[in-house]
């Protein structure tokens, strides 16, 4: 019963325990962004090591250090706190962030190892940093390498190391840290800025100045420098560096590619190879310089070199080594066969050593006509050695020949130097520099310049009384340049600075011409053509032969680019001419050297290289396939390209996650079923990574491809070797009988044509007890061998279990077992057929994660398999507590499983297998199938059920809030912006997993089952405020959570177009904002936004925002006892931080109502019908004229009436009233009376209630009056209607039945008109306007001009001949005082001359086309008058013909169709077409 409680509490603990986890648990750590690279420093100096942790929630970070013989690592930091006691430790951590750096000041060597970040998160998050150092002192290794033997000094005191020396193998030398080989880098064109690496010291201190990545292709020349010569090889193996870390010590780098076998790590090996390098400076030779090679005779050869630049104490002897390569066939239409040359006569090697002075050495008794390669290095005193020199071949001659004597003299060359001063060439390096035909190649333009003044007398010394034009002529210099070769020169300018680059052509042309150089060699010939080297021969020069001093072979290849000449100096006959490409097409010839020059070129030679035979192809082809493996073995078609010794480290990040469940059949075709341990060993892969080297590919170990990237470059190298040199694994193991302790295997192997050179067969075995595992299929108790694929083992004990596998060996190693064979070794257990193997059974089996319904579990694939096997899983697994003893099973592809529908908090026990499909084709025709041994057993349990639930936090939120756990998270917190992107996260915990369900709005986004939803909304609107998160698992009440958020946007402002109010009364202007954040809103006066308005006496602003939209805001400017003064243009301005708008609000302030006009005398005159009468008695009465539609037809003598005189078609147009109907709003008739009436007098009448205001009437009482025969004054009177508003007056004129009209414009009442033609009648109009619009036309004014007689003034016809003698009389009278007048006038500029039509117009020209913008912002001022206007209206084109031409107006492209139809009219003759 206590057994039972205590059960029962114990389980009441856990659940309660797992309750309080589940609420705590937060978004899930993560350190993947964390610097993980190693970290070296100098000895003394600050380390700094990063941690980048994202999503830290509550947890605690923590920093570690690894120690040796210590049970755990030592903690140092947790969170920005030091725990440690050692007070240079500290971290790095700005509050908020993500990044915790751990420092390490006055650093020591023992601060070097592994140390770890830490998230205490379940399971704990771990990133690993090594830091290692590099010594100030960089001790090597000891060593048995002596140094030479000082002088004896006088000081008696003993030599020490001081702080500019150091102790380094018993001998006292300057620090290592200055080695500083910057000549030796630039001499091999490094680039100036790694030219930092090329210190020492720089390196050490890390003050290079460059990235090392910038300078990667710098590398070889900077490392070839570094070892200066030395063969540092015997320290770095001291060293424990590994083969592949060590190219460096022989002053080579390996570039990295994209090939993944450049790619390998030996950061941690640093330290040893500089200390080396650093040490051997001072105590290793360095290499013989100026290495040369040239043939005797036929049976020897000349050695020659300089001494090392090293001090010669520690020179011990030169080592000379001469290598036959092969004989050459002295038949020059004959080749040799390399290969089989090769085979017949080997090539063979002869050591040389040389006594330390020695320069040059003959090599006698050689073979005749052979190619040999020659090279030497040098040894010191102190056992150590220099890289070898370069290697280069030389020919020996054929039999009878021999090497050229030495020039017998030198030609002499005109002294033109001396001709030069002879000349009073007075400038002395005018001299050396032109008067030499050797140094004139060097010259400059700055010298050409300064010599210019001699140039007749140095150009007619260099030509010597020669014309060397022919010569420059097949040289190709352009003809300028070729005066100079003439020595007939007058005048050196500037255009000949081109010539500067001929310098070198025109030189030898002047010594050619001097007859000076030698000709072409002659029989220049060709021989032993092989696929990457030729023999070529020549003999002397026919002319000066007895001056060459050497060749100069030059050669180009000749494919479709035409590839760079190449020139090999120093070359002598026979020249073997090597480095070629097979099947490639070259050009080759040679020419002469003296000591002034080449000479003439030989014949070309053109040839082809041979191609490579078939035998040479399949020498370089690799025995093994792994890529055909991959197909057998099942490997994903996409995931083929990593099948490869050469894969691509671009393949390996790109397919690394699309390809996981695949690597581990990746790495065994990659090892082929061959153990490259001992390779991988050597090569310094470390110990966590090595399984990789046997196939054995498994995440728990760490043995895995990706986290093993850095030394991936040294396991595929062991891999391809081992392919190639190792023997490949046994297949169909197999046991053929069995009795009583005795068992007979049998097995095949894939080496049937000895292609690996396999010696025996090795068959291991053991005996099986009941712990042993999966993880001991390596072990063995014995072992026999085999020359034979079949053994007998004998002596086993009868009726127990062994395990037999078998591998095959060759002098470089064994194989990898392929299969396991496990039986009972008894004659009663066995059924009489043959045992075969299996693989051995999958291991490590874990829990990968779990739930209250599900668990997923996963494995390593077995670690002994064949690499074409294709492996299938299956998982056993059963109720520990249930009735049932049966296990069910689940197949799987992978090394992993999610068992589903389990029943919670329920224990459940299981194993896994391997199912092994092969293709023995031996002794099946079809695919065979074997099932592993068991895995261990594992025991696991399911969680218990827990009810779902929403917890949920606000991110970065400032404000406490104790509900701010029941929200949905939203990133970015307030400032989710319109038309952006914002991430929710509804985070929700319960057992078993829930369904959590995103609602935006109440409508549903997205559904999954998960603990932390992660959505991304896009294209985010104003509209979405209300976020919900909705979670079921099944047990228990369903749980939401909800946030109210609100979307940042710019504001939007709108505000009334029109408001209108009341002298005296208040005016109230609103205007609503949406925004958010919170605008700032302001009033303004001015489209520019500069005259703000602010709170006064009679001005009050106010705003508020609204109740139920924190978005939403209102601005009220209230205005009391309003007057005309206030009204006019307002601008609602709001912005925030995310933008502005402004809302534009007219205001108008009236007086009184708008009055009632009586227009009943109008219409009476118009003839209106008695009827109709009553609608003209208030304005035009609509409705009267609904309830009468015969007044329909009189209806354009009703609207001319109510336009009272006036020009209402800016009004119209500006309300869009259609061009049909235009001509109404200045009274005149439409043609669709009907249409217009119904459905556009109101806007019309409207738009004659606006105008009565502040539009005039047409001017009165026009007269004319003669100043001269061809000039005339009009007069007029101001409007009777608003004549106050009158800004401008128009005046309109023409000869009588003419298409040509001028026109002008004036301020004032009256006019003069000019250019009048005698005898002529004219008509005349004249109208008022402002910037709101104009009047109607006058009626027309008739008046003739008969000499000095104005025949006809009026604006009626007149016949009576009283009244013409009248106006004849008063003319006469009135015309001198007229006279006299005008002409003071005049001088006053009271007179504006008059205008043709086409001449430039003021700004009243065209306003009633002007847009609404023009009238706000850029009003403009009339040219003649004055007058500034900012409305619409417009008189042009009201004088011209009836048919209308191409628009002459900007505004016109706006509404062509309606200007053209105010433009021209509709019908009518005369100035009926300008009203």
């Amino acid at each position: 019963m206590r057994l039972r409680s205590c059960s029962h509490l114990l389980r009441g603990l856990v659940f309660l325990t797992l309750t309080i986890q589940t609420k705590q648990k937060k978004l899930v750590p993560s350190l993947e962004h964390s610097l993980t690279g190693p970290v070296v420093r100098m000895e003394g100096a600050d380390a700094l090591l990063t941690c980048v942790v994202r999503s830290l929630n509550n947890f605690t970070i923590m920093w570690k250090k690894t120690e040796k013989d210590k049970a755990g690592p030592k903690i140092l930091t947790a969170n920005g706190d030091r725990v440690t006691s050692d007070q240079r430790f500290d971290v790095l951590h700005e509050e908020g962030g993500d990044v915790y750096v751990l420092l390490i000041q006055n650093t020591t060597m023992k601060d070097a190892g592994l140390y770890i970040c830490e998230v205490n998160s379940d399971p704990p998050i771990r990133s690993f940093h090594e830091l290692s150092f590099l010594s100030s002192s960089l001790q090597p290794p000891e060593s048995t390498l002596t140094a030479p033997s000082k002088p004896e000094t006088n000081s008696s005191e003993p030599i020490s190391s001081s702080p500019d020396s150091l102790s380094v193998w018993g001998y006292s030398t300057p620090r290592p840290i200055q080695h500083d080989y910057t000549d030796c880098c630039l001499s091999k064109n490094v680039s100036t800025t790694c030219l930092g690496f090329c210190n020492l010291k720089s390196i050490l201190d890390g003050d290079t100045g460059s990235d090392p990545v910038e300078c990667e292709t710098d590398f070889p020349g900077i490392a070839s420098c570094m070892a200066d010569g030395r063969d540092h090889m015997p320290c770095c193996t001291e060293a424990g560096i590994p083969d592949v870390c060590t190219d460096l010590c022989r002053g080579e780098y390996t570039v990295q590619t994209d090939n993944i076998k450049t790619h390998f790590s030996c950061a941690a090996y640093t330290a040893p190879t500089l200390a080396c390098i650093a040490a051997g400076i001072d105590l290793l030779p360095g290499p013989p310089q100026d290495l040369s090679v040239s043939a005797e005779n036929e049976t020897s050869i000349r050695v020659s070199w300089s001494l090392p630049s090293t001090d010669p104490q520690l020179t011990k002897q030169f080592v000379l080594n001469v290598t036959y390569i092969q004989f050459l066939s002295p038949i020059f239409s004959v080749n040799v066969d390399s290969r089989m040359a090769r085979k017949f006569y080997p090539p063979f090697s002869k050591i040389h050593r040389l006594s330390p002075n020695t320069t040059s050495f003959v090599l006698t008794e050689l073979e005749t006509f052979s190619l040999y390669e020659v090279y030497m290095w040098t040894e010191g005193v102190n056992q150590g050695k220099s890289l070898p020199t370069y290697k280069t071949k030389v020919v020996t001659h054929i039999e009878g020949d021999k090497a050229a004597d030495s020039p017998t003299f030198s030609p002499q060359i005109p002294d033109v130097k001396q001709c030069c001063r002879n000349k009073n060439v007075s400038h002395e390096s005018c001299v050396d520099m032109f008067c030499d035909p050797h140094s004139m190649t060097e010259v400059t333009v700055t010298d050409m310049m300064i010599c210019a003044p001699w140039d007749t007398e140095i150009f007619s010394c260099l030509a010597d009384g020669r014309d060397h034009t022919p010569c420059c002529s097949a040289r190709q210099l352009p003809p300028l340049c070729q005066e100079l070769c003439s020595g007939n020169v007058t005048d050196i300018n500037f255009k000949y600075f081109r010539c500067i680059s001929y310098m070198h052509d025109l030189s030898s042309c002047l010594l050619e011409g001097y007859g000076v150089l030698p000709s072409s060699p002659v029989n220049f010939r060709f021989s032993n053509l092989d696929t990457s080297f030729g023999i070529l021969h020549w003999e002397p020069p026919a002319t000066l032969g007895e001056t060459v001093q050497d060749y100069i072979v030059s050669y180009q290849m000749m494919d479709e680019t035409q590839g760079e000449k190449i020139n090999l100096k120093h070359a002598q006959s026979p020249f073997i001419l090597e480095n070629l490409s097979s099947s490639t097409t070259y050009e080759v010839y040679v020419s002469a050297v003296n000591e002034h020059g080449a000479g003439e070129e030989s014949s070309r030679i053109v040839f082809r290289t041979a191609s490579r035979k078939v035998e040479d192809l399949k020498e370089v082809s690799h025995p093994y396939n792994e890529s055909q493996c991959c197909i057998n073995a099942g490997v994903k078609s996409e995931c083929q390209p990593l099948c490869s010794y050469n894969a691509k480290m671009s393949d390996i990040e790109e397919l690394g996650g699309l390809c996981g469940e695949d690597m581990s059949k990746v790495m065994r075709c990659l090892v082929g079923g061959r153990d490259h341990l001992p390779c991988c060993e050597r090569r310094g892969v470390p110990q966590s990574c090595q399984p990789l080297c046997q196939a054995v590919h498994q995440k728990s170990t760490g043995a895995e491809f990706t986290k093993c990237l850095p030394f991936l470059g040294q396991v595929f190298t062991c891999l391809e070797e081992g392919t190639i040199n190792l023997p490949p694994p046994v297949r169909g193991l197999r046991a053929v009988e069995v009795s009583d302790g005795k068992v007979v295997l049998s097995w095949r192997s894939d080496d049937t044509d000895s292609t690996f050179n396999t010696t025996h067969f090795e068959i291991y075995y053991k005996k099986l007890d009941d712990n042993s595992t999966g993880g001991t299929v390596f072990s063995s108790d014995n072992m026999i061998n085999s020359t034979l694929p079949r053994a007998t083992i004998e002596n086993l004990e009868t009726g127990k279990f062994y395990r037999f596998f078998v591998v095959a060996r060759n002098d470089d190693g064994t194989s990898l077992p392929s299969s396991l064979v496990r039986l009972n070794v008894s004659k009663d257990a066995w059924d009489g057929k043959s045992a075969r193997g299996t693989s051995s059974p999958p291991h490590l089996l874990e829990v990968e994660a779990h739930s209250a319904t599900w668990l997923q579990f996963t494995w390593n694939p077995p670690a002994i398999t064949h690499p074409e096997d294709v492996l299938k899983y299956k998982l056993f697994f059963r109720q520990t507590s249930g009735n049932s003893t049966e296990f069910v099973s689940v197949e799987s592809d992978v090394t992993t499983v999610k068992v589903q529908n389990l029943t919670p908090n329920t224990q459940y026990i299981l194993y896994t297998t391997a199912i092994i499909y092969n293709n023995d084709s031996d002794y099946t025709l079809t695919r065979s199938t074997q099932e592993s041994e068991p895995s261990e057993t594992l025991v696991a349990w399911t969680d218990p059920a827990f009810p779902a639930f929403v917890e949920v936090r606000i991110i970065k939120s400032s404000e406490s809030n104790k509900f701010s756990n029941f929200a949905p998270t939203i990133h970015p917190i307030n400032m989710v912006t319109e038309g952006s992107s914002m991430t929710v996260l509804c985070i929700a915990m319960g057992t078993p997993l829930p369904t959590v369900t995103l609602y935006i709005n109440g409508h549903p986004v997205r559904s999954d089952v998960s603990r932390h939803m992660v959505t991304v909304v896009h294209n985010v609107t104003r509209d979405m405020g209300d976020v919900s998160c909705y979670a079921d698992n099944g047990y228990g009440t369903p749980m939401q959570a909800s946030r109210k958020i609100t979307i940042s946007r710019p504001p939007t402002v709108k505000a009334p177009a029109e408001t209108n109010a009341i002298t005296g009364d208040d005016l109230v202007i609103k205007c609503k904002v949406d925004a958010f954040p919170a605008p700032t809103i302001a009033v303004f006066r001015d489209k520019e936004l500069k005259q703000s308005i602010h709170s006064g006496d009679r001005i009050s602003l106010s705003a508020t925002g609204t109740f139920d939209d924190p978005a939403g805001f209102i601005l009220e400017l209230r205005i009391k006892d309003a007057t005309p003064e206030d009204g006019g243009k307002y601008y609602c301005h709001a912005n925030n931080t995310l933008g502005e708008d402004v809302a534009f609000v007219g205001v108008n302030v009236s007086g009184l109502p708008p009055a009632v006009y009586d227009r009943t005398a109008c219409c009476k005159q118009q003839n209106v019908s008695s009827d109709c009468l009553d609608i003209c008695s208030f304005s035009i009465d609509f409705d009267t004229m609904l309830r009468k539609p015969y007044c329909l037809p009189e209806f354009h003598k009703l609207m001319k009436c109510a336009s009272d005189g006036s020009d209402h078609r800016h009004c119209c147009h500006s309300k869009g009233v259609p061009n049909d109907c235009i001509n109404w709003c200045r009274g005149q008739p439409v043609e669709k009376t009907e249409i217009c009436a119904l459905s556009q007098s109101r806007e019309i009448i409207g738009c004659f209630h606006e105008g009565s205001k502040n539009l005039p009437s047409p001017p009165r009482n026009i007269v004319v009056r003669l100043t001269s025969k061809s000039s005339a004054m009009v007069f007029w009177e101001p409007p009777t209607k608003n004549p106050e508003t009158v800004e401008l007056y128009r005046v309109f004129w023409r000869p009588l039945g003419s298409k040509e009209t001028m026109k002008n414009d004036t301020v004032e009442t009256k006019l003069s008109l000019n250019n009048l033609v005698g005898g002529t009648t004219y008509e005349l109009v004249v109208k008022a306007g402002n910037s709101n619009g104009t009047s109607h036309l006058t009626e027309p004014l008739r008046f003739a001009t008969a000499d000095e007689v104005i025949i006809e003034t009026s604006m009626r016809r007149s016949s009576g001949a009283t009244e013409v003698v009248g106006i004849i009389i008063a003319v006469v009278i009135v015309c001198a005082i007229l006279g006299l007048v005008l002409l003071v006038l005049k001088k006053k500029n009271f007179l504006l001359p008059p205008k043709n039509p086409n001449s430039p117009t003021v700004s009243f020209e065209n306003p009633f086309y002007n847009t609404r913008e023009a009238q706000l912002s850029s009003p403009e001022v009339g040219q003649d008058s004055g007058v500034e206007i900012s409305s619409s209206g417009s008189w042009q084109g009201e004088m011209e013909t009836r048919n209308p031409s191409p628009l002459q107006d900007s505004e016109s492209d706006r509404n062509p169709s309606l200007f053209s139809g105010i433009k021209f009219g509709r019908s009518g003759q005369g100035f009926q077409r300008f009203t």
